[in-house]
């Protein structure tokens, strides 16, 4: 009997090939006897056709009847070539002058039919002869004539036995071919149910009973054993199924503690890295790390380890519990690429690992696991804890220090960038201090140091009333300068400033240098322009739009200035145009001491994202617009 599932239905599709094979085979054979059937009783039916026809044309013959004569020899010859060809097989004249070979006859009823016919034909074809040689006018004329009548009867008579004959054949091989199909039907019948039944026994019985173990088994039934009879492949998956059924019980079995370890595990993870997390000096995460992972796995020694800037070695940053263990300082690239390409830690035991820690020394290396720093694709360094211990380690140990290097990576990189934005921040401030001590004490000590001078030649010249007004505006200056010093510091010293719109601000400005300078000073500003943009853009414009107005007033000896601030495009902008002398804006120019007024204008608007530009020609004005995104 067949035992797997597979040889059973190999089995049903080979025979039900076969079915197909032979019937359709049967079909074909039935089809080239029908025809051959109906050739052979198309001959014999013809042979009859034949006779009436040669009984005919005796009629005409006789002695001198050459043409009647001639077609009755040819009448002759194909009714003895066609019962030839019937009894022993051979070719016969057939249709539009074209031959068919025929099979001898093997039937013994047929073969008798044809040689009573053939026996009938001899005495017929006698009488024939004796009749073409007869004269017409002769008295024995009519005699043989009617004698040809009877062998023609008689002749015909065996031409319709043979003729049955045939047909009865015919019909019999016909009949066998309809037994044979039934029969086919039967198999082909057959067929289907044993597939039907094997299919159910072999495949859907156990199934079901597999689907029943499977529920039990999710419905956490692990007591009841997985046993399906069937074929060999059931078995097999019964088995299986047995097998995963008692790995289930097992872990089941130690499921809580490895659970309550794992957590256990996970809590500390979480601690350390939020712990890790939390510092922001590079120094506190480093030591933080490497002494974190060594109590977590319970190492003898943790280190971690940073690429140089040259991405050649690795350098020792950090390290817990290296009092008592020999260790490098530094270690090449080649020594440890195995951990900087991966994205995994590596885990090595018994002092065999390759491109494992490579600041560890040989005999300090007996069991560690090491893992890189990474953010994305870009490698950090790595961190290692070892232990005297062999095999000290386990996969979950290479899982946790992963993690602890990625959260390690992470904070290091805040705690970099932490540095660096307040270095950042640090020169801001004093490129932003340099240019208000340029925009407001600076230029206030330019224009007290002119006063002064003009002060002193008035005094030479013997003008005191003048002299005592230029020192009284001296002193209204230096009391202004006091004024924007305290308020520097009073912004320095405020983490929150009131705010003011840029709108106002500028035209306090403006009034204060058109009383200053004695210019006259057209300041606008579109409605509600100033709502939106932020304080420190606001400081920046502003500063910006005060140094063009001092050069205006104090270089270009201008007597009118315009000052328009408006928004266009989705952007802002002021625009400070004078009608003083103009200047080359391509043209070099010699730096002047303390002239450093176009290049801060620069910086701010760079600062704020923005664009400065100016226009000027000689003795054509000056026009300075600065933009930024609203």
């Amino acid at each position: 009997m067949l035992k797997s599932l597979q040889a059973r239905l190999t089995m049903l599709f080979i025979a039900f090939v076969l079915l197909v094979v032979v019937s359709v085979g049967a079909m074909l054979w039935g089809s080239e006897a029908q025809k051959q059937d109906a050739l052979l009783i198309n001959l014999a039916g013809r042979q009859r056709m034949l006779a009436q026809q040669m009984t005919r044309l005796a009629f005409d013959s006789g002695t001198g009847e050459d043409a009647t004569n001639a077609a009755l020899q040819e009448t002759e010859q194909t009714f003895d070539q066609t019962l030839r060809a019937l009894r022993d097989g051979g070719e016969v004249p057939y249709l539009s002058g074209a031959t068919v070979t025929l099979p001898p006859t093997r039937d013994a009823a047929i073969r008798s039919a044809l040689d009573a016919a053939a026996l009938a034909w001899e005495g017929f074809r006698a009488r024939l002869d004796e009749l073409k040689q007869t004269p017409r006018d002769a008295s024995s004329f009519s005699t043989q004539l009617k004698s040809i009548e009877e062998k023609s009867s008689l002749l015909a008579e065996r031409a319709d036995a043979v003729v049955h004959l045939y047909e009865a054949d015919a019909t019999e091989k016909v009949n066998r071919l309809r037994a044979m199909q039934v029969g086919f039907l039967i198999g082909a019948l057959i067929l289907l149910g044993a597939g039907a039944w094997i299919t159910r026994k072999s495949a859907l019985e156990p199934l079901r009973a597999l689907s029943r173990a499977a529920n039990r088994l999710g419905a956490n039934d692990l007591a009841t054993a997985v046993q399906v009879e069937g074929p060999e492949e059931m078995r097999a998956l019964s088995a299986s199924f047995d097998a995963m059924r008692v790995s289930l019980l097992d872990l089941m079995s130690t499921l809580e503690e490895r659970v309550a370890q794992r957590t256990r595990e996970l809590d500390a993870l979480n601690e350390v890295s939020r712990e890790i997390a939390s510092q922001l000096d590079v120094r506190r995460v480093l030591n933080s790390v490497t002494e974190k992972a060594r109590i977590l796995l319970d190492g003898d020694v943790s280190m971690l380890c940073l690429l140089d800037e040259a991405g050649e070695y690795l350098m020792l940053k950090s390290a817990s519990g290296a009092d008592t263990i020999q260790i490098e300082r530094t270690s090449t690239i080649n020594r440890a690429s195995a951990v900087l390409t991966s994205h995994q830690a590596l885990v090595c035991s018994n002092a065999q690992c390759v491109g494992g820690c490579g600041l560890l020394s040989n005999v300090h290396a007996s069991s560690h696991v090491v893992a890189p720093l990474r953010i994305g694709e870009t490698t950090l360094g790595a961190l290692c804890v070892s232990a005297t211990r062999a095999n000290s380690f386990s996969k979950e140990s290479a899982d946790i220090v992963t993690k602890l290097a990625d959260t390690a990576a992470i904070a290091l990189r805040n705690a970099q960038l932490y540095a660096q934005a307040e270095k950042v921040a640090a020169l801001e401030e004093r490129n932003r201090i340099a240019a208000d001590i340029h925009d407001g004490l600076g230029q206030t000590l330019s224009y007290l140091g002119l006063v002064t001078d003009q002060t002193t030649e008035l005094i030479a010249e013997g003008q005191d009333e003048r002299a005592l007004a230029h020192l009284s505006r001296a002193r209204n200056t230096i009391g202004e300068a006091t004024r924007q010093v305290r308020a520097s510091i009073q912004n320095l010293l405020d983490p929150a400033p009131r705010e003011r719109k840029l709108c106002e601000r500028l035209s306090e400005a403006a009034r204060e240098l058109e009383e200053k300078y004695r210019v006259k000073i057209d300041c606008r500003a579109d409605e509600n322009v100033s709502a939106a943009i932020p304080r420190e853009t606001a400081e920046q414009a502003l500063n910006v739009a005060r140094e063009a107005l001092e050069n205006a007033c104090k270089h270009a000896g201008a007597r009118s200035i315009r000052v328009h601030l408006g928004r266009e495009n989705g952007s802002c902008f002021i625009e400070v145009e004078d009608d003083g002398h103009g200047f080359d804006p391509d043209a070099p120019r010699p730096d002047t001491r303390g002239h450093f007024g176009l290049r801060v204008m620069q910086a701010r608007a760079e600062h704020i994202g923005g664009s400065l530009r100016v226009e000027s020609a000689p003795e054509a004005g000056s026009r300075v617009t600065l933009t930024w995104s609203a």
